[in-house]
């Protein structure tokens, strides 16, 4: 939990500093691509660079569709809509970091790749 909240506050700390500045989300999504990385190397996770790629083109797509689309809209009403973009970065790293955090601390998950490691 504590990892999210460091990752969920650089989120916070790099949407506050590009909030007016449209299209630099991509920040964010290299962000959370490496927070991915991150948890899998913690629960002893095996990521190939195949599913590290999938994981960013998803990422993007995501974030293209979520973030972005609103992120950009909120970015043309000054202040409020910079506040609203870091609310809603830091929401979507939190959330994003604990269901990683979760898919790669499930059993399933570690015994498969250390089954295929030991092969």
């Amino acid at each position: 939990m504590k990892i999210v909240l460091i990752y969920t506050l650089i989120a916070g700390l790099i949407s506050a500093a590009t909030a007016p500045i449209p299209g630099t989300s991509l920040l964010l999504t290299a962000l959370e691509l490496y927070m991915i990385v991150h948890f899998a190397k913690i629960h002893e996770a095996k990521l190939s660079l195949k599913e590290i790629g999938y994981s960013a083109v998803a990422l993007y797509g995501l974030s293209t569709i979520l973030k972005d689309a609103a992120l950009e809209v909120l970015s043309f009403v000054p202040v409020i809509g910079w506040g609203a973009e870091v609310i809603v970065a830091i929401l979507f790293v939190f959330f994003l970091g604990m269901l990683a955090n979760l898919y790669f601390g499930k059993p399933s998950r570690k015994g498969r790749n250390l089954e295929e490691h030991a092969n």
